[in-house]
């Protein structure tokens, strides 16, 4: 069962494919999948959190979700 909480690793992986999808008409996936992740982390960094644990947490899953959705491209696509 999927993790749906925010900014759990299954919570970036769906965004991060929705995000690709909506933008497959004018980026490739790998140009979508970096956009979401710089504008996400971003967005984390400027965020006021007072917690640096949380902000380590958000990030740390934010990457494991990249790089799922990266390896998924990469056996998709066997050029990529």
């Amino acid at each position: 069962m999927a993790n749906t909480d925010k900014f759990s690793v299954d919570f970036f992986t769906e965004a991060l494919t929705l995000h690709i999808e909506k933008n497959k008409d004018v980026m490739t996936p790998t140009q979508a999948a970096n956009s979401y992740f710089h504008s996400v982390v971003s967005a984390i960094i400027h965020d006021n959190l007072n917690k640096n644990f949380e902000l380590v947490r958000r990030v740390r899953n934010l990457d494991e979700a990249y790089n799922k959705v990266k390896e998924k491209m990469k056996n998709e696509t066997p050029n990529a």
